[in-house]
């Protein structure tokens, strides 16, 4: 692992630990302090999706004279998630500048806010629906199937570097589950945002240094 992973891996296990030992010692703390909403958890997550997009832009930049047109739009598009995923954090400032909500989210938000994540539309909560079952699933295939399928078949190989898609590293997949395993022993119903905190920064460290680490480096680029 580089110096940066080791950095990022001790300070999510250090956070969620924390987060794990004041939900069963302290619960009003943990809940109405330690991962409230503009609380210290929630911005160093958006931390971690910022610094995120900032790696995908700079490797877009660099990038751009020696990688295909596909490579170079699949990296800019990922970056834009980690955009979408910071301000969705932060419900895109909304609190920040005070900011009063259009009167759809009024309607449909479960927080009122300017977001899509806490939206309820009929008897679908997106929140429950999109970023918690069907991202789990996604995660899931992510980190247990994926690796399997870049290792095993030269197919998915070739795809997987094509579309500029970082494939995490075993010690990466490790960890993950280490965190998701602490965050699942919370008590609190409010658990969710330690596994949100892990899973962003270990999403970031999967993409700085991944198993496919070449196809993101010009030292690796023949000239």
């Amino acid at each position: 692992m580089k110096t940066f992973e080791k950095f990022v891996t001790a300070i999510v296990v250090f956070f969620v630990g924390l987060g794990l030992y004041f939900s069963i010692t302290d619960l009003p703390y943990y809940e109405g302090v330690y991962v409230k909403e503009d609380g210290p958890l929630e911005w160093l997550t958006f931390v971690a999706l910022v610094l995120g997009a900032i790696l995908c832009f700079y490797r877009f930049y660099i990038l751009r004279p020696f990688r295909s047109g596909i490579f170079r739009t699949c990296l800019f598009f990922l970056g834009l998630l980690f955009i979408f995923g910071a301000g969705e954090e932060i419900s895109w400032g909304q609190r920040i500048f005070d900011i009063k909500s259009p009167e759809f989210f009024v309607q449909n938000n479960s927080q009122q806010e300017t977001n899509l994540h806490n939206l309820i539309l009929g008897d679908i909560k997106v929140n429950r629906l999109f970023f918690g079952l069907i991202l789990g699933i996604l995660v899931g295939l992510y980190l247990l199937v994926l690796p399997l399928l870049y290792k095993k078949m030269e197919k998915v190989r070739d795809f997987v570097n094509a579309v500029a898609f970082p494939v995490p590293r075993p010690i990466h997949i490790v960890i993950f589950i280490l965190v998701f395993v602490m965050s699942e022993l919370s008590p609190s119903g409010k658990k969710g945002e330690l596994i949100e905190f892990g899973g962003c920064w270990m999403f970031l460290i999967m993409t700085f240094n991944p198993w496919n680490r070449d196809v993101f480096s010009r030292i690796s680029l023949r000239r």
